[in-house]
């Protein structure tokens, strides 16, 4: 029966090639051009979710187009290095079988921040006029 830790080892391993897959799909398919899932948010309303744009802007970053990527979504731009170190630190926790520790990444301030950022980004780019033109996708 294999032990605790080789399990954490095989589950960090999958989430690792998990990542590793999703990103080399979005780094080969562009969005744009192929039938990705549409924002069920957008199609019944009309308005643009946090998300809407999100999977345009990581083809983008994954090509290193910053300014095009922060065009389609400025929130999903400037947080994905902080999602890439955050599932880098964790797919290391799980490898090595260390216990997760309290680091910048799993502080609560820095999780509401993170909410309260996210609600105020998507009134923002649902506003009319120039900055929500600018905001939307």
């Amino acid at each position: 029966m294999p032990t605790t830790i080789a399990k954490r080892r095989a589950a960090g391993a999958v989430v690792l090639l998990a990542g590793l897959a999703l990103a080399a799909l979005y780094f080969r398919l562009n969005p744009a051009h192929y039938p990705f899932p549409r924002c069920p948010v957008n199609w019944l309303t009309g308005l643009h979710c946090p998300g809407c744009g999100t999977q345009r802007a990581l083809h983008a970053l994954l090509h290193g187009r910053l300014t095009e990527a922060v065009g389609f979504n400025l929130l999903a731009a400037t947080l994905a290095p902080l999602v890439a170190l955050g599932l880098l630190h964790e797919a290391r926790l799980q490898l090595s079988g260390q216990p997760r520790r309290r680091t910048l990444l799993y502080r609560p301030w820095l999780a509401w921040g993170i909410v309260g950022l996210t609600v105020m980004f998507t009134v923002l780019r649902n506003l009319p006029g120039p900055l929500g033109t600018w905001l939307a996708p």
